[in-house]
């Protein structure tokens, strides 16, 4: 069979095969091969058979809708990269696992598929001449990788292997979830980060909507201490020039804002888009003090923010 398909000149003894078309489906005969096997359910044969009529077997795929979201491997096969990356970043539902009409796609097959998106891209940036594209394209992997390493780590606790792949909405109520369920700070302080990269892995042309998720993730790291802000805040709009620098760090050392807040200076590439969640941003500093209605709460959050800031 296999030189059957590979044969097309003229003076192969196959070339009849070739030269003619199957009268009850009109297809020619390597789109016929292929489409009997993919009847029957054999699409690894169908992509086997097809490295001997490549130029076949990219058209066939791209037809048939029980195999076209698996047209990114021939992509892969003949060099056509980018196609590869474009069909990997356009599916949501199960290719390699479950039923694609019924099923959500599963983290793991996410993650598989967003890994094989990125390594695929790469290969078409080295032959890319529009490097605004490619830049898009590498944008939109690195925030679908945040998000499912983020949804590892929130899960982390209560993983079994087939947990569906939640949305960035999902991911974020759950960060906020874990937050207020955290036994300690350390604990808040790992998901209050999670949180932070779920809020930035969006377009950087939605920054409203990044600074809205930002701030509700501070909001909620810092009502773990709530009555804490609210006693410094209290004291320091009593005190005459406010409390002291020092006495500020004595209070509020240990509390999940400040843990928070250094592990985000500490670990956040300088320059990248965790800058826009960061809590000294100005909108997202603006958003939270909105979300808390007090001046003074917010002046002793910006200034232990600062003081943080200053000593990493």
């Amino acid at each position: 069979l296999r030189p059957m398909l590979s044969n097309t000149s003229s003076a192969s003894p196959y070339a009849h095969l070739h030269q003619s078309r199957d009268y009850r489906t009109g297809l020619p005969f390597c789109g016929y091969v292929l489409r009997w096997y993919a009847d029957r359910g054999f699409y690894p044969d169908v992509f086997e058979l097809g490295k001997n009529c490549p130029h076949d077997l990219t058209r066939y795929v791209r037809n048939d809708d029980r195999i076209s979201d698996l047209a990114w491997i021939q992509h892969l096969r003949v060099g056509g990269d980018q196609q590869a990356t474009v069909g990997l970043l356009s599916l949501n539902s199960p290719v390699l696992f479950g039923d694609k009409q019924q099923e959500s796609i599963g983290l793991w097959e996410k993650d598989q598929l967003m890994s094989l998106a990125k390594l695929s891209n790469k290969l078409a940036s080295a032959k890319s001449a529009n490097p605004a594209v490619d830049g898009k394209r590498t944008d939109l992997i690195e925030n679908n990788l945040t998000l499912t390493s983020a949804q590892r780590i929130l899960q982390e606790d209560t993983e079994f292997g087939d947990e569906i792949a939640l949305n960035a909405d999902d991911l974020l109520r759950l960060a906020a979830e874990k937050i207020n369920s955290a036994r300690d700070v350390d604990e808040i302080k790992r998901f209050g980060i999670c949180g932070l990269a779920i809020a930035s892995a969006k377009p950087i042309d939605q920054s409203e909507s990044m600074t809205d998720d930002a701030s509700s993730i501070w909001h909620t790291v810092i009502q773990a201490d709530i009555h804490t802000w609210k006693s410094i805040a209290n004291e320091n709009s009593m005190a005459v020039g406010g409390i002291s620098e020092e006495e500020l760090i004595q209070r509020v050392d240990g509390t999940a804002f400040v843990g928070v807040m250094y592990d985000f200076v500490t670990t956040s590439p300088t320059g990248g888009k965790m800058q826009n969640v960061g809590f000294l941003h100005d909108q997202v500093k603006n958003k939270v003090s909105h979300l808390f209605g007090s001046d003074e709460l917010a002046s002793v959050l910006a200034l232990s923010a600062e003081i943080v800031l200053a000593a990493t």
